[in-house]
């Protein structure tokens, strides 16, 4: 378990670069990949423009170049699973910016609302299979593009190399970790609810079913093997017990 990573989401500004700078160095940080400065452009911009014919905003911009980053640095599996789309959503008026592995889901703004600097998100999810599928807007999933990308990171933390563990989440925990600042930072992105520290990161997702919502608490971690992995969450479930009141 590595101690370095030191708070970062809870510093998320308003401004659109803004936030993908923090993205990025969520990224240096916590995996160690440095994807560079943000302000860029890649080809894969222009190709993408091409394919709807109409300029992208930067938030999409940002995205799409972060992308490129992470397939350039070999870094892809490391940060995410799913499988690079940019170009409209079978059969729906917008844009993916991403699709699943198995290509029955997209995320991605409504093409009217590229207009915007960093547009809501919504999902799409198959309504026909085959080799030409097609797919239905099924909600918004996230006020801002950048929202959206934050939070879709920090899910796929529990494909990364990190010690995992959970809890069942309650509102006396929430509560019990929202007032152990300084040392743990609370905030809110989107529709999660984040307590970082010094070493690891709480993730609660705020609509999960109550019955089965969980304190998802993760610090990074190089363990190439089993037992240095065991090792490193004892040492993790040990920093956490003074957080539920067990020690």
């Amino acid at each position: 378990m590595s101690p370095s990573y030191q708070p970062t989401l809870h510093r998320l500004p308003e401004d659109t670069t803004g936030r993908f700078a923090i993205l990025r160095e969520f990224l240096l940080r916590w995996h160690g990949i440095d994807t560079g400065p943000v302000g860029r452009t890649v080809s894969r911009v222009e190709e993408a423009e091409a394919r709807v014919k109409r300029r992208l905003p930067p938030a999409v911009r940002e995205w799409i170049v972060l992308l490129d980053d992470l397939a350039r640095l070999g870094a892809w599996v490391e940060v995410l699973r799913d499988a690079l789309s940019l170009t409209q959503v079978p059969g729906c008026r917008a844009f993916s910016l991403l699709v699943s592995g198995e290509n029955d889901r997209h995320w991605g703004p409504l093409l009217r609302d590229l207009g915007s600097e960093d547009p809501p998100t919504h999902d799409f999810a198959a309504v026909s299979f085959g080799r030409d599928r097609e797919f239905e807007r099924v909600r918004e999933v996230a006020p801002r593009v950048s929202t959206w990308a934050i939070e879709f990171i920090v899910r796929y933390l529990y494909l990364s190399r990190s010690v995992q563990l959970e809890y069942p989440v309650s509102e006396a925990a929430r509560a019990r970790l929202r007032a152990l600042g300084p040392e743990v930072v609370a905030s809110q992105i989107g529709r999660s609810e984040l307590f970082e520290f010094e070493g690891g990161l709480i993730h609660v997702e705020l609509d999960s079913d109550p019955s089965c919502a969980m304190l998802r608490c993760y610090a990074p971690c190089r363990a190439t093997d089993r037992s240095a992995y065991d090792a490193a969450a004892d040492a993790f479930a040990r920093r956490l017990d003074p957080m539920w009141g067990r020690a």
